[in-house]
């Protein structure tokens, strides 16, 4: 079976090399380009083999994980990016996944998370621990063709209205989304229990990535 083809975006070298022997050692993939910003990356494509999927520092010098995402997003091109960081934010991890990166790592994590984290963005699009449960508890079951419809009709029209306001790009906090709405904060925690409640959601992550998923924003 052919490998799957990875490209490494890292300022270290030491990194980038520890990490290359670590993913060929998985035996399933091959690095074909290694980068050291997100600016030598911009200047190399087309990259020829086409990769299957970009492993890109969040915190380089120069042009940061971030703003080559975005330069990859508006220069409308379609890459797998998996996110690698030693620190994060819940806020941070929920706006890069609405820019198109399919995963997020820490640099410490293990052999076997990565290997995780490689095989289901690669199968089912999207690595993030909470919602890759999500996502295998789904392949389990038989597709329906109105999967969204249903997941709709469970929604209260005030969730519905608290959903647009958590994914809005705004990216209000949940004290002001009590204040659009013009109701308490407790009354808001509720929406929000009622919803994770609902459909095993235990971050605000994983619920912005659960409406992402199922295509639900447009339907709010």
């Amino acid at each position: 079976m052919e490998k799957r083809k990875i490209v490494l975006v890292d300022d270290h070298v030491i990194v980038r090399n520890g990490l290359k022997e670590l993913i060929e050692k998985l035996g399933d993939y091959s690095v074909v380009a290694q980068f050291d910003s997100g600016t030598s990356l911009l200047n190399a494509l087309p990259i020829v083999p086409n990769p299957d999927l970009l492993i890109v520092d969040l915190n380089m010098p120069g042009m940061s994980g971030y703003e080559l995402v975005q330069e990859l997003k508006n220069s409308g091109i379609e890459q797998r990016i998996l996110i690698l960081t030693l620190d994060s934010d819940e806020q941070s991890i929920i706006r890069l996944f609405r820019n198109g990166v399919r995963g997020f790592l820490k640099k410490n994590c293990s052999a076997e998370v990565l290997k995780d984290a490689l095989n289901s963005i690669l199968t089912t699009g999207y690595y993030h621990n909470e919602f890759l449960t999500l996502s295998l508890r789904e392949e389990v079951e038989p597709p329906k063709l109105s999967e969204r419809d249903k997941i709709l009709q469970q929604f209260t029209d005030r969730e519905r209205e608290f959903l647009r306001l958590v994914c809005h790009e705004k990216e209000y906090t949940y004290e002001q989304i009590a204040d659009q709405m013009q109701v308490s904060a407790r009354t808001v925690d509720g929406y929000r229990e009622a919803i994770f409640d609902k459909f095993a959601i235990k971050s605000k992550t994983g619920l912005v990535l659960f409406v992402l998923k199922h295509q639900l924003f447009g339907e709010l």
